[in-house]
């Protein structure tokens, strides 16, 4: 099945369970900025946007065809002047439901999802959530990622453009574990150096979102989320992350009632952060790459 499919779908993808067909549980304010410099990267890509290093610089008019795309065309041709990479992605971000759902009905147009309800709490309320209707092009999209980091070739424009931003934006734990993403890191970070189309998107992104992050953990110390809470988080996207529905599929130092679960929670207590990995050969704790633990 040769379906072509723009960054932010490809992206999207990229998150999704092959196993259970679902989206893994993103739901923060840096995953919509990715959401935007995504769309604005597939701009540049169609030639409808042009960048130098600070500004988004309207190019081609004419229609995509694709419906976020457009409406993003339209409100960047209707600003009065030439605004910032950041300040658009933050302008973008703020329609992050609406392109989602528009996103959603396009991958549904082109057969590749089907939405599903789920009725919970005793059969009085429903969930209704976009599902994967054939892993095909999920297993294409990751495998293609990670034979391309693994190999020597120089992948085409838009492989740099997903790969480049899939790093920055923390994608590439939903396609590889931690210790391949490090061996490969030589070869990531040299691939993202040389996306020239998205390079100045990408540090935008990268520095937008370090500030958001920042900000939003200013907000949990100020909200007292406890570290068991931040222990459930991590858990739920594990779970997303390694493929297994169940708690007891997990390993122990996520699985409660273990051990060794109880010395995850004194990391997250002692770190402030469950932006956290443990080596199962080392019996080490430690912080995921790019992680900001609060001190």
């Amino acid at each position: 099945m040769n379906i072509l499919l723009t960054i932010p779908e490809e992206l999207f993808l990229l998150t999704v369970n092959e196993k259970t067909g679902r989206k893994a549980p993103i739901r923060s304010k840096k995953f919509d900025i990715l959401l935007s410099a995504s769309i604005l990267m597939e701009l540049a890509l169609q030639n409808r946007i042009d960048t130098d290093p600070q500004f988004v610089i309207p190019d081609k008019t004419d229609p995509t065809g694709i419906s976020f795309l457009d409406e993003t065309i339209d409100l960047i041709n209707r600003s009065e002047k030439q605004e910032k990479i950041s300040w658009w992605l933050l302008r973008l971000s703020e329609r992050a439901a609406r392109y989602r759902e528009m996103l959603i009905t396009g991958l549904i147009g082109k057969g590749l999802l089907r939405m599903e309800s789920e009725r919970i709490f005793l059969g009085f309320s429903t969930s209704v959530y976009p599902i994967l209707l054939h892993d095909t092009q999920v297993r294409e999209v990751k495998s293609r990622v990670r034979g391309l980091l693994a190999g020597s070739d120089i992948p085409e424009l838009r492989d740099m453009v997903i790969i480049s931003i899939a790093w920055y934006g923390g994608l590439l734990n939903y396609v590889m574990d931690d210790e391949m993403i490090r061996s490969c890191r030589p070869r990531i970070e040299q691939l993202a150096r040389m996306d020239l189309v998205g390079q100045a998107i990408s540090k935008s992104m990268k520095e937008l979102s370090l500030s958001l992050a920042l900000t939003m953990r200013a907000r949990e110390i100020l909200a007292k989320k406890t570290p068991a809470e931040k222990l459930d988080d991590l858990v739920e996207e594990m779970k997303a992350l390694m493929q297994v529905a169940s708690d007891g599929e997990l390993p122990e130092w996520l699985r409660k009632g273990t051990v060794q679960y109880l010395k995850t929670l004194d990391y997250i207590r002692e770190t402030r952060t469950n932006e956290i990995l443990f080596n199962t050969k080392t019996g080490q704790y430690g912080l995921k790459i790019g992680a900001n633990p609060v001190l």
